[in-house]
């Protein structure tokens, strides 16, 4: 049975129509619904980028539907270079499974862009749980990011860009998805049902869901 997804990016375990984001090397996988799975800025280590050598061979798992949260973070104590290690090694195997690429970004967006530029990707890069303005989100996706919104959203930004190329996530908030949208849908002007439509529309464009099994009957 196929799923519709609404959140992108959770940290709320069993959550129907999300992606369970699990830290590599330090969450769980969960038994049940689709999940990102990735090596996030603060987590990377000379010891913890043996652990991609695992995160290619677990993209196998046709429930693990993207890479990530990837990212690089200028107040992250890891050194720079290291973090840029980690992320590129990320966006091959992203590019090599054909899976989106979920990016964590603290102040690192014209390195990201120098990075896109150099590795010239396949598959969708995210960056989550945007927040920025209308003129820094015009210029990411004009370099080819897609943005994912969150409660914290910039009411200006995602009156200024198409609602076509919008994503949505509860991330680490205590706010449903419905209500994310929803605030979305207040900002815009526009009804939730037609709102609804055009994000999943897209969302369905982005990840290639596989069809879970359906529950057993009774």
């Amino acid at each position: 049975m196929s799923e519709t997804i609404r959140d992108i990016h959770t940290h709320r375990p069993g959550t129907p129509g999300s992606i369970l984001s699990v830290r590599l090397g330090i969450g769980s996988i969960p038994d049940t619904g689709f999940y990102s799975l990735g090596l996030h800025p603060w987590d990377v280590s000379p010891g913890t980028l043996l652990l991609l050598d695992q995160l290619e061979e677990m993209c196998r798992d046709p429930r693990l539907v993207a890479i990530g949260e990837a990212g690089l973070d200028r107040l992250c104590p890891v050194p720079p270079a290291l973090q840029a290690e980690a992320f590129t090694r990320q966006a091959a195997i992203a590019d090599r499974c054909r899976k989106p690429l979920i990016i964590h970004n603290v102040r690192c967006t014209a390195e990201l862009m120098e990075l896109r530029r150099q590795l010239r990707p396949t598959v969708p890069w995210i960056v989550h749980g945007f927040r920025g303005k209308p003129q820094l989100a015009r210029q990411m996706t004009a370099h080819g990011f897609l943005l994912s919104f969150g409660a914290r959203f910039n009411p200006d930004t995602v009156r200024a860009l198409p609602i076509g190329t919008l994503l949505t996530e509860t991330d680490e908030s205590e706010a449903t998805i419905g209500e994310v949208r929803d605030g979305i849908a207040r900002a815009i002007g526009m009804a939730s049902d037609q709102l609804d439509a055009a994000i999943d529309a897209h969302t369905a464009d982005v990840f290639a869901l596989p069809a879970l099994p359906s529950a057993p009957q009774e």
